[in-house]
């Protein structure tokens, strides 16, 4: 007797079967693009600086990050681009700032990596520069820290980190200085001799996820003399909120119209 169909499809084992479902549970329950704020206060006397918007999502596969800038009164001045094309702590990086016309970053071109620096019209690009030890750009720090999270028990983690206005990496040397209410304190400092007369950074990871919640120290966004301002920024310490993919697409077309004094 020929075998039925039903005799003839192969069977999958039980647990074969929780394993796909679990698989497919986990695609569903993670969002294509989510979105955090955060808030920068002066760290002199504590008023409010301006507001960052931050957006994850991926373009073909390939992690992108935009945060975009926006004053106290809600109008944004600035915006950032993230790419990570490869490794994790060196992505591409493209920041603006409306109100000095003045921009920065890394880019990928003609299959070369290269630093641009912007201002008043005026275009400097530069290739990008060896380091001597670990390189991490922009935001590829987190990146780094989850990455040596279990090292900083064992000592300071040393680092180059990328400071495109002068076309160069940094050696810093990042420290645990403690833990408590559920985040674990980090320092950056200059690892150079003259370190001690350039501000450290201070920051603070949670300890269930690793994420940034606390950054106090020169930041990316600068003074009407165009420093570097020391501000104080707080990330919320409830995970990110899943959005549209649109909502993205958005913040990159929204105008830079902000001209709050920071």
């Amino acid at each position: 007797m020929a075998p039925s169909a039903a005799a003839s499809v192969t069977r999958v084992a039980p647990s074969a079967w929780v394993l796909v479902i679990l698989l497919m549970l986990a695609s569903a329950s993670t969002p294509a693009a989510v979105r955090e704020e955060a808030r920068a206060f002066a760290r002199d006397d504590g008023r409010l600086l301006y507001r960052e918007t931050h957006w994850r999502d991926r373009v073909d596969g390939v992690p992108r990050r935009v945060v975009l800038y926006r004053c106290p009164d809600g109008r944004a001045f600035a915006r950032k681009s993230v790419l990570t094309h490869a490794a994790a702590t060196q992505p591409d990086v493209h920041y603006v700032d409306a109100r000095t016309a003045y921009s920065e970053g890394v880019r990928t071109h003609d299959g070369r990596r290269e630093v641009f620096v912007e201002r008043d019209g005026a275009l400097r690009t530069r290739p990008l520069p060896e380091a001597e030890m670990p390189a991490v750009i922009d935001a590829g720090f987190d990146a780094a820290v989850r990455a040596r999270w279990e090292a900083f028990d064992a000592g300071p983690q040393r680092l180059a980190f990328l400071l495109p206005e002068r076309f160069a990496f940094v050696p810093v040397r990042v420290s645990q200085v403690g833990e408590g209410d559920g985040m674990r304190h980090l320092r950056m400092a200059v690892d150079r001799w003259f370190g001690a007369v350039v501000p450290s950074i201070e920051l603070r990871y949670g300890l269930d996820d690793r994420r940034l919640r606390e950054f106090a120290g020169p930041g990316t966004v600068r003074d009407a003399r165009g420093r570097p301002r020391d501000v104080r920024i707080v990330f919320p310490a409830t995970p990110p909120l899943a959005v549209s993919p649109a909502e993205i697409e958005a913040a990159l077309s929204n105008p830079l119209d902000g001209r709050c004094t920071v």
